[in-house]
């Protein structure tokens, strides 16, 4: 399978790690792609470093534009994108070099709208790699797994250009900063069969200025994505417990402020989550939360990491 492939790359002050993105994507065993670099009004060097990359091959095609996030970004490169296919990375993230000879494939059934894969997540700050597992990836009509959490990494994904366009996948909505990729996926498991390969062909680089690290605002953005896939979801017929939905997402934000040690926002969440399904066990752990002084939840905290 040849079908050309158009990585789009969204830039924003990015020159930092760009560089080593691009020569991870050009080391492609798959040879029929090109290169979409939307520059998304960048205050640093990053239109400097992109122009002088894109002279260096006619695989890559730089193109400027205002600021107007990630998801806009995407957009403005689908549109000018040549391939029928459409492949995502971010500008820090790495690709494996049979990443897109492994996926490409797929797509020979017709259903398939989108094929994945797993990612390696580099924390570099503590110099620490994982690899997760494929336990809970899915394939065929994966809408009501992936209504629960989005199972994989943008860096990863390909899919139909066609299909993209034809239901506006990317959402500029700047309160969808950071998961506007998760409501993409979500309106495309609407209308199409995902695939994915059960390897490792990209590592997804997590650093300290990485806007998904960011959990408060991570958690603000995906209510913001349940709330605009709901009215989709149910015109697709698809019967999903939106207050259990929500209920699982405040639990599980409430449980990693708790360990990043904000034990009165761990218990404001874990009360919001009690009233969606009126969860008294949750109500008391949020009240515990809010009304125990905070220097004994430490050291509790403290107690259980020393053992």
């Amino acid at each position: 399978m040849n079908d050309l492939v158009s990585v789009v790359i969204p830039v924003y002050n990015g020159s930092e790690y760009l560089k080593n993105t691009i020569d991870s994507i050009l080391a492609q065993d798959y040879q029929a792609f090109e290169i979409i670099l939307v520059n998304d009004g960048s205050t640093d060097d990053s239109a400097e470093l992109i122009e002088s990359l894109s002279e260096k091959t006619n695989k890559i095609k730089l193109y400027n534009k205002e600021n107007g996030g990630v998801a806009a970004a995407r957009n403005y490169g689908i549109d000018r994108a040549k391939g029928d296919f459409i492949a995502f990375c971010d500008q820090d993230d790495l690709w494996l070099p049979e990443k897109l000879t492994k996926q490409m494939p797929l797509f020979q059934n017709n259903s398939v709208g989108l094929v994945y894969s797993g990612a390696i997540a580099d924390y570099v700050e503590l110099n620490k790699q994982d690899k997760p597992s494929f336990d809970t990836k899915y394939r065929g009509d994966v809408f009501d797994q992936l209504i629960q959490v989005n199972m994989f990494t943008c860096c990863t994904a390909i899919a139909r250009k066609g299909l993209l366009q034809e239901i506006e996948a990317f959402d500029s909505d700047r309160e969808l900063m950071g998961v506007d990729d998760w409501l993409a996926w979500l309106k495309l498991s609407l209308v199409c069969e995902f695939d994915y390969v059960p390897e490792h062909l990209a590592t997804h680089v997590f650093h300290g200025d990485n806007y998904s690290s960011n959990e408060e605002k991570m958690h603000k953005a995906e209510l913001v994505c349940l709330e605009k896939i709901e009215p989709m979801a149910t015109k697709h017929n698809k019967v999903v417990d939106w207050n259990e939905i929500k209920q699982n997402l405040h639990v599980r934000y409430a449980n990693t402020y708790i360990y990043n040690g904000l034990f009165h926002l761990a218990g404001e969440t874990f009360i919001k989550a009690s009233k969606l399904k009126n969860n008294k066990k949750l109500s008391v752990k949020g009240w515990l939360f809010k009304i125990v002084p905070h220097f004994i939840w430490r050291s509790i905290q403290k107690a259980k990491r020393s053992l």
